[in-house]
């Protein structure tokens, strides 16, 4: 069994799906809320989708530090961070597993912490992705 069958295994077993499935990485109902609660409209969007996506690097940047110090509570921290900044655009894949990250470094044993965090990350880049789309096409119009 490849690591990627078997890691999707243990998780399914847990009741947690590692797949992005059919979620979207962002609702467009909560951007296009963003949107219309601010009167510059896409600029704004523009604005926070940067610096939403600069604190993201940031932020997975170190949990990479913190994971390789061992540091639970950090990990559990920045998981906290991004589970709550990212509630703004509707990535609620992304809050789910940030929740999952925050949980599993609180625990004693941290089984699965790894395989958490990892599933995290890969889901923050698909976020980027459909943001970075979003403020592309919205930039044209």
């Amino acid at each position: 069994m490849t690591a990627t069958l078997l890691r999707h295994a243990i998780w399914m077993d847990r009741g947690v799906s590692i797949e992005p499935s059919s979620v979207p990485a962002i609702d467009m109902i909560a951007i296009t809320q963003l949107a219309e609660s601010d009167e510059q409209g896409d600029e704004f969007i523009a604005e926070i989708i940067e610096v939403f996506l600069a604190d993201l690097s940031k932020r997975v940047q170190s949990i990479g530090l913190q994971t390789s110090q061992g540091d639970r509570v950090g990990i559990a921290a920045t998981a906290h961070s991004i589970k709550g900044s990212c509630g703004h655009f509707g990535a609620a894949r992304l809050m789910e597993l940030s929740r999952e990250v925050e949980d599993r470094a609180k625990r004693q044993p941290t089984d699965g912490l790894q395989t958490a965090i990892d599933s995290m990350i890969a889901e923050t880049e698909r976020v980027r992705a459909a943001l970075e789309a979003y403020r592309a096409d919205h930039a044209r119009g």
